[in-house]
């Protein structure tokens, strides 16, 4: 999993297509971090797993195909 730290407002990759950071998505039910993330085409917004975001495209997507390790 991933402990890097994402600001608002930052612009992300996600399986290959860029996202805006929202905040980190906020559940004593989970057990994976996850964060909220908007797509900049689209109002909604979505959660999403930390460990799949990623700063640059080639990387979000060897991430979207991985297993997190644990």
């Amino acid at each position: 999993m991933s402990a890097e730290q994402f600001e608002r407002g930052e612009e992300l990759w996600l399986a290959g297509r860029k996202v805006i950071f929202v905040d980190y998505h906020r559940s004593a039910a989970a057990r994976i971090r996850a964060a909220v993330v908007r797509r900049e085409d689209e109002e909604g917004t979505r959660v999403v797993p930390l460990w799949k975001l990623a700063r640059d495209r080639a990387e979000s997507i060897a991430r979207s195909n991985a297993i997190p390790a644990g």
